[in-house]
């Protein structure tokens, strides 16, 4: 396990200034074959060009964002998959709107005289179309869960 910064172990090189720049024509590559820890007492930031096709990616088996609180564990919350959540929800509207369109207009029957066919009841439209109009609004609102900025697999 990493130790704080400031308890040293092993060969170590050690570097302090009041800032640091390391800057590259190409790449700047840090490796490790255990593991590479930043610690700050303030804020932590990585940019790229806003004018550019920059992109953050962390390639990982496993991503944790923050810790929880209580017990110092790695975040549990697993992150959704946006397209999917998107797709069901889509299909559970869906579902709905034919249930309320097809299915319970067929359900409440009325009859003029005792003994004749049934036919839909007309205050149905009444009752199902405000509920289809409101499925749609929600289908409407579907597209807004999605982050533009942060992408998983």
């Amino acid at each position: 396990m990493i130790q704080a910064p400031d308890i040293y172990q092993g060969k170590q090189v050690i570097i302090t200034s009041d800032r640091l720049i390391f800057n590259a024509r190409e790449d700047t590559v840090f490796s490790s074959n255990n593991t590479i820890a930043f610690s700050t007492n303030k804020d932590f930031h990585i940019n790229t060009n806003n004018n550019s096709s920059g992109k953050f990616a962390v390639n990982s088996p496993k991503i944790h964002l923050g810790i929880v609180k209580s017990d110092k564990s790695l975040a549990n919350n697993p992150a959704v998959k946006g397209q999917e959540l998107e797709q069901l929800l889509i299909d559970i509207l869906n579902h709905l709107n034919k249930l309320y369109g097809q299915v319970l207009p067929l359900l409440n029957q009325i009859t003029v005289f005792p003994g004749l066919p049934t036919v839909p009841s007309p205050s149905n439209i009444g009752i199902i179309s405000p509920l289809i109009s409101e499925l749609n609004t929600l289908k409407g609102k579907i597209k807004n869960i999605k982050s533009n900025n942060v992408y998983i697999k």
